[in-house]
């Protein structure tokens, strides 16, 4: 798992583009307070599930792969999270990074993860869009479409209760 965090490290690209890229609307790299970077991506399922659909509800965009140990770590946390806030309209778009989909979906299927769950395009549109160069990540998105948080890594139960919590309020 080291070897393959190493070479997703070495391989993600460098820089920041210079210009969105192609499938993704949204200027430049995501940033707290910016517009969330729009994208359409099929879900496991084969629905598509397209951000800007979300409008008027809090959506965490959290990028993942099966083969990250931090990642399957909080994936419970978000299954927690997901079954105490759905109905007050949180909805959890998980897009897998860097991963082969079969493992992506097995993992997900494992888990039982019931939130939206999709692959990240091969050249990694949505990732670069949202300037995510390490796993896992988890974008905060208010109701209005904008980043209101940024998190890396393995959130604590309280604080991602507390960030849900404050955005569902607002």
């Amino acid at each position: 798992m080291v070897v393959g965090a190493v070479v997703w490290a070495l391989t993600a690209g460098g820089g920041t583009p210079s210009s969105p890229p192609s499938g993704v609307s949204a200027p430049g790299i995501a940033t707290v307070g910016s517009p969330a970077p729009d994208f359409e991506l099929a879900t496991f399922d084969g629905e598509p599930f397209r951000l800007s659909d979300q409008r008027g509800r809090v959506v965490l965009v959290n990028f993942w792969a099966s083969w990250c140990n931090p990642c399957r770590k909080e994936f419970p946390l978000f299954a927690e999270v997901y079954e105490r806030y759905r109905a007050d309209g949180l909805v959890i778009a998980g897009v897998a990074s860097r991963d082969i989909s079969s493992d992506s979906r097995d993992f997900a299927r494992e888990e039982g993860a019931e939130w939206p769950l999709m692959s990240d395009r091969s050249d990694q549109t949505v990732a670069r869009a949202y300037g995510v160069r390490a796993l896992p990540q988890t974008f905060f998105v208010d109701r209005d479409g904008r980043i209101a948080e940024r998190m890396y890594g393995i959130p604590s139960a309280a604080r991602l209760d507390g960030l849900i919590r404050r955005l569902l309020e607002s």
